[in-house]
């Protein structure tokens, strides 16, 4: 439903003036919505159906708008404070956005010197070719220093600021028992008079603000609040707490939703068991420069939902074969059907339907991943579903 589709059926019932008059007010309220949600990262299609979304029933807005235009002129006034804090019910729980930023030594051009003169000449042909197909995807040299400046390879990826953060909390009524006072640490106290610590995040300072690693954000919220959250958008999404929208995240440093579930999901395992994870994994985040010739895997479902892979790492040296090593956690949404779960050109990779099974293929020196579904409506507590290994193809991209 469109949204000039949406204001005629709320405005179904009203004639003239009274018709016009609460289009206006409609319009009004679903055209700020939009902005709101594209200042989150939504792209405006997706802002409009996320506005829409947020208004609900137009066939309740009808009931209530004809109740306000039809009622004698003493009741209106009250009634129309009435729809107009409906309205504007999801504006007012939409809260300022948690600023981020990257370290100073992560916007460096001279990370990208690995790919330059010497270093170059000194690899053999096939890593040459692979820099230059890493090359071309950005667009030459000059795009990757330019991608250098933007972050894009920022070592910690980006860091939020804490002082946003657990203001933004506090506005949306989740209380936060924290120090900040150190110097390099955040604290949340725990106990019956908030005295006893109970888990320590080390920060980061930026131009005198302390910043948190975007990557602890699921983490952080698990420890501090029972409540569900959920995060919407792919890039610089929306935290839901409650009626509470938090923008997480900005332009000059944009948060990755993908890697924050990565880190999440991995982090959980250590407490959650019905994970059906490794307890110890190894994230690649966004941030990795994947070959574009590297194979994808197709997998079911929708564009815009979320797998993850596990991939098992063997560890061959000259003593034995099929030493284990931890292994890595590809967390990504499906793009025109695909995901990436692989930098390697040419892998045999067996895909298995579960990590018992992946497991038993790492025994036997067999390299080998499965699939996930990530249900992430509830980040409290997410849900891993098996992917069946029938139902997934590796392909060329």
């Amino acid at each position: 439903m469109t949204r000039e589709q949406f204001i005629r059926h709320a405005t179904r019932g009203l004639w003239g003036n009274k018709k016009r008059d609460a289009a206006l007010e409609l319009r009004g309220a679903i055209e700020d919505k939009i902005y709101r949600h594209q200042l989150c990262g939504l792209s405006e299609l997706e802002a409009e159906q996320a506005a829409l979304r947020d208004l609900g029933s137009p066939h309740a807005i009808a009931r209530d708008l004809n109740r306000v235009h039809t009622a004698p002129a003493t009741l209106r006034a009250a009634l129309l404070l009435g729809v107009a804090g409906f309205l504007s019910m999801q504006a007012a729980a939409q809260i300022p956005a948690v600023g981020s930023a990257f370290m100073p030594n992560d916007v460096d051009i001279r990370q990208c010197d690995f790919v330059t003169g010497q270093a170059m000449a000194d690899q053999s042909p096939a890593t040459r070719a692979r820099m230059d197909r890493l090359l071309a995807q950005f667009g030459g040299m000059a795009g990757l220093r330019e991608q250098c400046r933007a972050g894009a390879f920022a070592t910690l990826g980006p860091l939020l600021n804490v002082a946003d953060l657990l203001t933004a909390l506090k506005a949306a009524q989740v209380p936060v028992n924290a120090d900040a006072s150190a110097s390099s640490a955040l604290l949340l106290k725990g106990g019956s008079t908030g005295s006893i610590p109970q888990i320590s995040f080390q920060t980061q300072t930026i131009g005198g603000q302390r910043y948190l690693p975007g990557m602890f954000l699921i983490t952080f919220l698990q420890t501090v609040t029972t409540q569900p959250f959920t995060l919407t958008g792919q890039t610089n999404p929306v935290l839901t707490i409650g009626s509470a929208r938090i923008p997480i995240g900005s332009a000059r440093a944009p948060v990755q939703t993908v890697d924050v579930l990565a880190h999440g999901l991995s982090t959980s395992r250590r407490t959650d068991t019905s994970l059906p994870l490794p307890v110890t994994t190894i994230s690649m985040t966004t941030t990795l420069p994947i070959d574009p010739a590297a194979p994808q895997l197709a997998v079911p479902g929708q564009d815009g939902e979320v797998f993850a892979v596990v991939q098992n790492v063997l560890r061959i040296n000259e003593a034995r074969r099929g030493a284990e090593a931890p292994e890595t956690l590809w967390v990504r949404a499906r793009q025109n059907g695909r995901i990436a779960f692989t930098d390697e050109l040419t892998p045999t990779i067996r895909l298995v339907n579960s990590q018992a099974e992946l497991d038993q293929a790492t025994t036997r020196g067999v390299k080998a991943a499965v699939v996930y579904r990530v249900n992430t409506a509830n980040l409290q507590r997410p849900v891993m579903t098996p992917v069946p290994a029938a139902q997934v193809r590796v392909v060329q991209p």
